[in-house]
């Protein structure tokens, strides 16, 4: 382990990368993210019925909200849909912003716009979610990295 001010900062963040690369490709690790994100989509949608509970069609006495939940949310490798995203980034307030593979945009597009700017983008491809990553413009990416190499991690 480095001391703060000293090392090569480059180095430092492909090692954090690898590290972090590591961590997550093992389905133990990210399955349990995942049932952790599930709970929280399921206590999110359940405490805030009023909100949710118009979105699901087929509730009713003999099937409740809490029953939804239980069948579509916390079970394991389910799909997820518009309402559990927006549950998961309401709870989170995490803001996302939603592409679509096939078809155009929509009023749907931004799931949740709370505090700060879009964050995260997802592709949706009609039944599946996936991150979209930004890249960084080529002359940028490059004087970011000359400029992590010039200057001393602070």
């Amino acid at each position: 382990m480095e001391w703060k001010g000293q090392g090569n900062t480059a180095s430092h963040n492909s090692h954090r990368k690898a590290k972090l690369l590591k961590f997550f490709s093992t389905y133990d690790t990210t399955n349990d993210i995942f049932v952790f994100l599930r709970l929280v989509v399921a206590v999110q949608i359940c405490s805030h019925s009023g909100q949710y509970g118009n979105l699901i069609p087929g509730l009713g006495e003999d099937y409740s909200l809490k029953d939804w939940c239980f069948q579509n949310v916390t079970l394991p490798r389910e799909f997820t849909d518009h309402v559990m995203m927006t549950a998961l980034a309401t709870a989170l307030e995490v803001p996302l912003r939603l592409e679509r593979l096939y078809g155009g945009g929509s009023a749907e597009d931004n799931i949740y716009t709370g505090p700060g700017a879009v964050r995260v983008t997802l592709l949706y491809t009609g039944n599946h979610y996936d991150i979209i990553y930004p890249c960084a413009p080529p002359a940028e990416s490059s004087s970011r990295q000359d400029s992590q190499r010039e200057s001393p991690a602070g």
